[in-house]
């Protein structure tokens, strides 16, 4: 199976789960759903993204990402109860960041870059969905990131892109609300 392919079957199989379990919970001890082992079953119905739709929508952020001062560009692709997905490009690093309710999952699409998690943010500004910024992460465990790697990071854990000279990241970022 090419890597592509790997990356994309990875990003199904978790999509499903999470999509899956969302739905059973907010449905279950309804009576309009089927229940299925105590669990309303979930209403039939799936997304599916090619290697080459992905693809086209990577290098469409990495072409905004280019022309960005920031470095970086993203589109939310899909919104779901309780996650949702988005590919995101970049070419600068950017500065530190975590977010309170959030685990990003990355599933690196092409390119490398360097991803710092945990440390701390010194002088970190929150914005009103309690969102940490600040210049850096200071501390933190640098993740080599290539094509085919997926990095999970916990909601409130400190995180920063890191980016040598000439290089470029894309990565599908799956964002899961953690209760």
């Amino acid at each position: 199976m090419r890597i592509g392919q790997r990356i994309i079957f990875g990003a199904a199989m978790v999509l499903t789960t999470l999509t899956a379990a969302r739905y059973m919970t907010a449905q279950a001890g309804t009576t309009s759903a089927p229940v299925i082992g105590g669990l309303a079953a979930p209403a039939p119905s799936a997304d599916y993204y090619t290697p080459e739709k992905l693809q086209a929508i990577g290098a469409e952020m990495l072409a905004k990402a280019k022309a960005s001062p920031g470095g970086s560009a993203g589109e939310t692709i899909e919104t779901y109860p309780g996650h949702y997905i988005t590919i995101t490009a970049r070419v600068k690093s950017g500065g530190g960041e975590f977010h309170t309710h959030y685990n990003d999952i990355f599933l690196v699409l092409d390119g490398e870059g360097t991803e710092l998690t945990g440390g701390s943010i010194p002088d970190v500004k929150f914005d009103a969905a309690g969102e940490g910024r600040g210049a850096a992460v200071v501390g933190g465990t640098p993740h080599k990131l290539t094509k085919g790697d997926v990095l999970h990071i916990n909601a409130a854990t400190p995180h920063q892109a890191i980016m040598e000279p000439g290089k470029s990241l894309v990565l599908m970022v799956i964002k899961v609300h953690q209760d």
